[in-house]
């Protein structure tokens, strides 16, 4: 059977490896919490199928559960083992009270949980007790199948890690170090070549200098296109990069429209003086179209992943459900 990387591959149309963007370390991850995911939401009989039991005796009286959820805990009474019944911490000391209807006996044991350590009272004896808690699987990116786990929702971890992983790569190409690097990105180059035009002196302030010259024109469109793209505008968390990191897809795609729209206003103004421009401004239209053609094939690959991602959690939530009502 083919591994979960390649598995995750073939639903994505990713290449995943030690340093791609999700890594191979994070798409383990992702296969790990779609494990535990997936486990916490079966039903407490099938949950017990896929538990891990942890011994309490009189040298031993407390489990830290480490996050664990308990299944059921029982106590030996010195016949027979005794469910415990659960108490709120709060009524810790009153389990312990002999005087008291919630009072904690042998054959009615019972325990709570405070801090994430779990407690038992009568405390265990010598004949012991027995806490059950759900086992959580660490499922590595190479791994082909899942020990203690239910063979049916094994595919649902492979659909989790795929989600997460275009999630991953959407948020990764935004920040694309051929158009926005800060020194050889196209938008850098692209002012660099206007800088040397506005050091031509041509003394012409309002065809070149002035606020309203088509080179001011040109040289805000483009900031635009750069603050919308990761430039914190209109704000940290409606720039492209802010909205993918909120996961808000709709924004995203709004925002990367809005810089091909500035990238083309400046492409326009550029246009109506490049003919005295000369080399540089040729350059810098150059330059523009680089960078129009990657954002326009970045914007074509998003809406792909971002549809890709729709038709898999729709496959996951449906599946889900059946495993949890099953």
């Amino acid at each position: 059977m083919a591994t979960f990387e390649a598995q995750v591959e073939g639903l994505t149309s990713l290449s995943i490896d030690g340093s791609s963007a999700p890594t191979q370390t994070e798409l383990t991850q992702f296969l790990t919490d779609g494990a535990k995911e997936i486990l916490t939401a079966l039903p407490i009989d099938k949950k017990m199928m896929y538990s891990t039991s942890s011994a309490l005796d009189n040298s031993t009286t407390y489990l830290t559960l480490g996050g664990s959820e308990v299944l059921g805990v029982m106590r030996d009474d010195g016949t027979i083992n005794q469910p415990c019944r659960r108490v709120p911490s709060s009524m810790s000391g009153r389990a312990q009270d002999s005087a008291d209807m919630s009072y904690g006996t042998t054959t009615d044991p019972v325990w709570w949980v405070v801090n994430n350590i779990l407690s038992i009272y009568p405390e265990p004896s010598s004949e012991g007790a027995t806490v059950q808690t759900l086992a959580y699987p660490t499922v590595a990116y190479g791994d082909s199948s899942i020990t203690k786990f239910p063979d049916e929702a094994e595919y649902l971890v492979l659909l989790y890690a795929a989600i997460k992983a275009l999630q991953n790569t959407m948020g990764n190409f935004l920040s694309n170090d051929s158009i926005d690097h800060a020194s050889t990105g196209a938008l850098a180059l692209i002012n660099t070549a206007l800088d040397r035009i506005a050091s031509y002196n041509w003394g012409d302030s309002e065809t070149f200098t002035a606020g309203t010259a088509q080179l001011t024109r040109v040289k805000n469109a483009l900031d635009q296109a750069s603050d919308i793209i990761n430039g914190n505008a209109p704000s940290s968390t409606t720039d492209a990069f802010g909205a993918q990191s909120s996961e808000d897809i709709e924004l995203t795609s709004s925002a990367l429209s809005i810089a091909a729209a500035e990238l083309n206003r400046a492409q326009q103004h550029l246009s109506e003086w490049s003919a005295i421009s000369g080399v540089a401004s040729s350059e810098a239209q150059g330059f523009i179209s680089e960078a129009q053609a990657r954002v326009a094939r970045d914007s074509q690959k998003y809406q792909w992943y971002q549809g890709q991602q729709a038709k898999l959690q729709a496959d996951y939530d449906k599946g889900l459900q059946i495993v949890m009502s099953s």
